[in-house]
């Protein structure tokens, strides 16, 4: 089979699953809720309120012409708020709605002085390419041709908007912190002084607090000012909504907790948008469906005749197979093994229930994480761990028999009856088909009848382990204090109410350990969890100065060429040799030198490394280019010190 039949394969796999839509891979950037079609982007969902009363507040704005001051839309995002994503859906709603009005978005990098940014907000506002004369920085109008205006006039703007009826010009700017505090006062000035002819309003975004802002404005650009807050899903929440939507039962592959572990770590440590924890989570996906050969087992319509017979030796290689095969030898089931090793068509048909039957017991893992959080939820005085972290402990292994259930389910045994009734509601609420739970609504019903013959005491019933039925006894033997607890006497209704209580956290134990198993052990879990640390670190986490110093103090490991291999005797990972690259050779005689280096020096080094087999002439253009190669990276650079010097900029493994 060629690569490109099996590259449509494998697009075949993806685009067919309706699965595969949670991560948003069909050409856009957002999270879609996996089994609905037609619905909203989970994304797109995350801030529709924010957004509605934006788009309320820019309606408002539109009817409300005659005062002067700049209606402003202050949005507290937080420092990893949704900037990008949330402008989109602004956008997105207002194209929707036909609105007559455009929008601009400004960033610290749209220019370092005044006419820069303004030139940058023409450009964008009229959405046509600038061509504009360097030296004499001039446009015409498009109203009347004559006239010519600086690119940076807003008159240029007022034409637009009278030619095109539009009765706004709203004007994002998503890094408001970033920007130099007079250029932002200044252009606050300038549009409020032509806000009687273009009807500006501005959206701030900010990762800091009004106070702050207010402080960093000049007190005239303030008074231009007629401002509204906005607040938006904090990222702890929004970094969960995407959780579920990824973890959701229609999900074609899960990630594994060293992909996601990594990519949480990621998000936490460094200050950044959801967006980008969604592109690597797409990223991550797309490595597994377009990198792992062997996820084109996922395809719901996938035929034993579509697979390649290469594709079958992998599956017979992984160690989930392996594991497998060694169990049954050991249950002297070699019968089934020596099948499914010699015919196909058996390990077809042994992949296709191997990954059903995965997926179906890591959608029952991520109904455990739910039932643990509607647990905590329940319980008053209880931290509610978070999904995402549940999620890493449950895929690697470690939240079965873990401390945290240990003590919730002690937490529960102690719970009175009022709560206990909350609890029970809130587990039957997740309308939990699993068998395990099904017992819950039997104790759900005896707990009723219980509790309603009780509602005549005014108080509710408390278990044994409560420690308002324990009590604690002094005893003075010897000159010395014994302290001894002993159980109150219970009634009988309290009796029966401690074996409800027991009997539900029987129920959640064994669900718990059937539930809450190692995805390692599942067989076939190569295919359908993609865990593969490599390829997400190097992108997403790149380190590009090592990969540049790596490459050229030892270029053998790129080249993979007999000529540029080191040394086998003295085996050093460095050795100057003539058929290496001129940029190489010239690198490693950098690294020798001081902070001032020689350019005559290193050019009658460079010449001795050599030799004499080329011409002069042709040595010499290859030192020119590397220096010059060297001069790109920022390696060295001229000094005024002395002239016939080149002085080095940076040291190696800095």
């Amino acid at each position: 089979m060629s690569s490109s039949q099996r590259s449509d394969l494998q697009s075949d796999a993806v685009s067919s699953h309706k699965g595969f839509k949670v991560l948003g891979l069909h050409g856009g950037r957002h999270i879609e809720k996996a089994g609905r079609p037609g619905e909203a982007s989970a994304l797109d969902n995350i801030n529709s309120a924010t957004v509605g009363e934006i788009s309320s507040f820019l309606d408002e704005a539109g009817h409300n012409q005659e005062t002067s001051r700049i209606p402003a839309g202050i949005i507290i995002a937080g420092p990893s708020a949704p900037h990008t994503s949330l402008a989109t859906q602004l956008a997105k709603h207002e194209n929707d709605s036909d609105s007559n009005r455009i929008f601009v978005t400004l960033s610290s990098g749209s220019g370092s002085h005044l006419k820069a940014i303004l030139k940058t907000l023409i450009q964008k506002a009229t959405s046509r390419q600038s061509a504009l004369d360097d030296e004499t920085d001039e446009v015409q109008t498009t109203k009347q041709k004559s006239t010519k205006l600086l690119s940076y006039d807003l008159q240029l703007l007022h034409d637009f908007v009278t030619e095109r009826h539009l009765q706004q010009v709203v004007v994002t700017i998503d890094d408001t912190e970033a920007f130099d505090s007079d250029l932002l006062s200044e252009l606050i000035e300038l549009f409020g002084y032509w806000r009687n002819r273009i009807p500006f309003v501005l959206l701030l975004n900010l990762a800091t607090s009004v106070d702050f802002l207010q402080q960093r404005l000049t007190q005239a650009a303030v008074k231009c000012l007629s401002g509204r807050l906005f607040d938006v899903a904090p990222s702890s929440d929004v970094l969960e909504q995407v959780l579920d939507a990824v973890t959701s039962s229609d999900a074609p592959s899960y990630l594994g907790p060293i992909v996601m572990g990594a990519a949480l770590e990621r998000q936490s440590d460094y200050i950044q948008s959801i967006d980008g924890f969604v592109d690597a989570l797409q990223y991550a996906y797309m490595s597994n469906f377009y990198a792992n050969p062997l996820s084109l087992f996922l395809k719901p319509t996938l035929v034993r005749e579509e697979v390649p017979d290469d594709h079958f030796e992998a599956l017979r290689t992984t160690n989930s197979f392996r594991a497998w095969a060694r169990r049954l030898l050991d249950k002297n089931r070699a019968t089934e093994v020596k099948k499914v090793l010699q015919d196909n068509g058996a390990l077809f048909d042994l992949a296709r229930r191997g990954i059903g039957d995965g997926r179906a017991t890591l959608n029952g893992m991520m109904l455990a994480v739910t039932v643990v959080r509607t647990l905590q939820q329940s319980l008053p005085n209880t931290f509610v761990s978070r999904k995402s972290s549940l999620y890493v402990q449950a895929m690697s292994g470690k939240l079965a028999g873990s401390a945290m259930l240990r003590a919730l389910h002690l937490t529960v045994r102690k719970v009175p009856s009022d709560t206990a009734v909350k609890i029970l509601q809130s587990v039957l609420a997740l309308s939990i088909e699993d068998r395990a739970l099904s017992e819950c609504a039997d104790v759900a019903t005896e707990l009723d009848e219980l509790v309603r013959a009780q509602a005549e005491a005014g108080k509710p019933l408390r278990s044994e382990e409560d420690i308002r039925n324990s009590t604690l006894r002094t005893t003075v033997h010897a000159q010395k204090v014994e302290l001894s607890k002993h159980k109150t006497s219970l009634s009988q209704q309290d009796k029966d109410f401690t074996a409800l209580l027991r009997r539900f956290t029987d129920i959640l134990t064994r669900f718990f350990s059937e539930t809450l198993v190692n995805p390692k052990t599942l067989l076939f879990n190569e295919i359908f969890v993609y865990d593969l640390r490599s390829p997400h670190r190097e992108v997403f986490t790149p380190r590009p100065r090592h990969a540049i110093e790596r490459a050229l103090a030892s270029p053998h490991d790129y080249l993979d060429c007999e000529c540029c291999a080191p040394d086998a005797e003295e085996r050093e990972e460095a050795t100057l040799a003539a058929t290496q690259p001129g940029t190489a050779i010239l690198y490693q005689l950098y690294l020798e030198s001081g902070s001032l280096i020689n350019a005559s020096d290193l050019w009658q080094a460079f010449q001795a490394v050599m030799g004499e087999e080329r011409e002069e002439g042709q040595t010499r253009a290859l030192f020119q280019r590397a220096l010059a190669e060297l001069r790109a990276l920022g390696m060295v650079k001229s000094t005024r010190k002395r002239v016939d010097h080149i002085a080095k900029v940076a040291w190696r493994g800095l």
